[in-house]
């Protein structure tokens, strides 16, 4: 597999909400990714984050203006989420700087992968080796 420009982000994105979830390196999402090679991007120093879900260690809640700058990946995967997803991402003015979003580099890595347990596990691993062959 040829990983794409590192660092990446990985999300669950709200359209309606204009907020994310970001997984973290704590998360199965995160450490399956490090297992394949990907490197997770650092939040900005001194980003206020919502901790509306209590304290987490495997999402970072990202809303508002920190949306824009808590997605600071070169890549950017949306887990539990399809295209329609993507073109949200694409459509939204706030994220059009980001360099995930102006070189085209946002992947959907398909609407069952909110957990991941065996059968999703093994469909996201399908899809990145599609994407990155």
């Amino acid at each position: 597999m040829t990983l794409p420009p590192q660092p990446v982000n990985a999300i669950v994105y709200t359209a309606a909400a204009h907020s994310a979830n970001l997984w973290t390196a704590e998360s199965a999402q995160g450490k399956l990714l490090h297992q394949l090679g990907f490197t997770l991007a650092d939040l900005p120093a001194g980003l206020q984050t919502s901790t509306s879900q209590g304290k987490r260690h495997d999402i970072i809640q990202l809303g508002g203006e920190n949306l824009a700058t808590g997605l600071n990946g070169e890549g950017l995967f949306v887990f539990a989420g399809d295209e329609k997803d993507v073109a949200a991402i694409y459509a939204n003015p706030l994220l059009a700087h980001l360099p995930s979003v102006k070189n085209k580099r946002v992947w959907a890595l398909g609407t069952e992968t909110f957990r991941l347990d065996y059968y999703s596990a093994m469909l996201v691993l399908q899809r990145l080796n599609a994407m990155f062959k």
